[in-house]
């Protein structure tokens, strides 16, 4: 792909505008609130009904924050003592035209295209940012005591800066409704000025409501776990032989296993739990086993059991030699070399099952899970976590079993095929 490429931009993966955006818990669990209040406060001093629609919170860059004010708007400017930074509130124009129609005994909406504000409504805009500032003042007191009178007030979106460009700001949205007109009223704030409230309202958030835990997360968490499934894989045992015994098995073969006395329970490749097998209206079944530090060490020591009655080859020294080109049917390499030094895990399967990540935590000892196999059907042998052979297990001597290989899978498909 990339030789086609003249010229490939470099990719910045901590570029602060490609990395995930940030969140807001504190502005998320507050905005709307003291939205609602400055919507009860307006209709309070202005004796015109206003209503709350909806509440919109997100983390953006400056620009893109400043670059949202609508066109005709009025903004106040506050300091954020005893935070660092200044905070912005900007009342969109149709909003204040429709407060002010209302005070004049308006009872119509006269829709028509804004293109400033007039006097009177420049002087009720301010009115209203100065009764906004002081509602968010007001709810932000368990927190931080704050004085967010206005310092200045703009008209011109292009005047309008409280940060550098590259910052993120706390954008939040509140759309408002009233019988003459809607609009909106934006507040917009330095992300860091508001960190310590952030770690201040984590530890102390039941001065705000109780709300101590990020409750749609932990429930958004809680429904994937009901909903993913985790396969469990049960096995008896595992070998590890050279590949010169693996290409030689057979039907009838008996592979250097030694069973264990209980299964392992196995997710990825992970060792998990043990388990006692037994049966159940014809299924397998197996009663989980609570673990023990003596039970996990003999359980790594199975894991990376290696039959010792094959002994690898010595290792030769091997020189590089210079390539040349081979004559038609003369062999490549040493097979014999290569067989004997590379090697093939094995091991054996009593049965799968799957349970949600739910069920998987709540698991506990003594409890029994059915496996997707019946009590006559064999057992299944992997070789580097691919389906190899089915077998069934024999006794060996001194009262040790094996597994003798009684198909091999590729037989077993094309007898299933030929049957069909």
């Amino acid at each position: 792909m990339l030789e086609d490429i003249q010229q490939a931009e470099a990719l910045d993966l901590l570029d602060p505008m490609r990395a995930p955006q940030l969140r807001s818990l504190l502005m998320e669990s507050l905005s709307d609130r003291f939205m609602r209040q400055i919507a009860f406060v307006l209709f309070q001093r202005m004796r015109h009904s206003v209503q709350l629609l909806s509440c919109i919170n997100n983390v953006i860059s400056h620009e893109m924050a400043i670059s949202a004010m609508p066109e005709v708007m009025l903004a106040g400017v506050s300091e954020l003592a005893p935070l660092r930074g200044r905070m912005l509130l900007a009342i969109d124009g149709d909003l204040i035209g429709a407060m002010v129609d209302a005070l004049c005994g308006a009872t119509t909406a006269q829709p028509f295209e804004r293109y400033e504000l007039s006097v009177l409504e420049t002087r009720i805009g301010k009115q209203m940012i100065d009764l906004s500032l002081s509602t968010i003042a007001e709810t932000l007191t368990p927190l931080v005591q704050m004085d967010l009178t206005p310092i200045a007030y703009e008209n011109a979106t292009g005047m309008l800066a409280i940060a550098d460009n590259q910052d993120w700001m706390i954008a939040v949205t509140g759309i408002f409704e009233t019988a003459l007109g809607s609009g909106t009223i934006k507040l917009i704030a330095p992300f860091t000025a508001f960190e310590p409230l952030e770690a201040k309202f984590t530890s102390q958030s039941g001065l705000l409501g109780g709300r101590s835990e990020d409750v749609d997360w932990i429930n958004a968490i809680e429904n994937l776990a009901e909903a993913t499934p985790v396969e469990l894989r049960f096995e008896l045992a595992r070998a590890v032989v050279s590949l010169a015994i693996f290409e030689s098995v057979v039907p009838g073969s008996v592979l250097p296993f030694t069973l264990w006395r209980h299964a392992v329970a196995v997710s990825g490749e992970t060792d998990l739990f043990r388990a006692d097998y037994g049966q159940d209206d014809g299924y397998v079944c197996c009663r989980i086993k609570a673990m023990e530090e003596e039970g996990d060490a003999s359980m790594s020591e199975q894991k990376s059991r290696v039959n010792m009655s094959e002994k690898l080859v010595e290792s030769d020294r091997v020189e590089f030699e210079r390539i040349q080109a081979h004559p038609r049917g003369a062999q490549a390499i040493s097979t014999r070399n290569v067989l004997d030094r590379l090697q093939v895990s094995l091991s054996v399967e009593l049965g799968r099952t799957q349970i949600t990540v739910k069920d998987l935590r709540a698991l506990r000892h003594g409890q029994i899970l059915a496996l997707d196999r019946t009590v006559d059907e064999p057992l299944t042998i992997f070789a580097n976590g691919q389906k190899m052979a089915y077998g069934e297990v024999v006794a060996v001597a001194n009262d040790r079993y094996g597994i003798r290989v009684t198909a091999l899978v590729e037989d077993e498909e094309q007898d299933a095929g030929g049957a069909t």
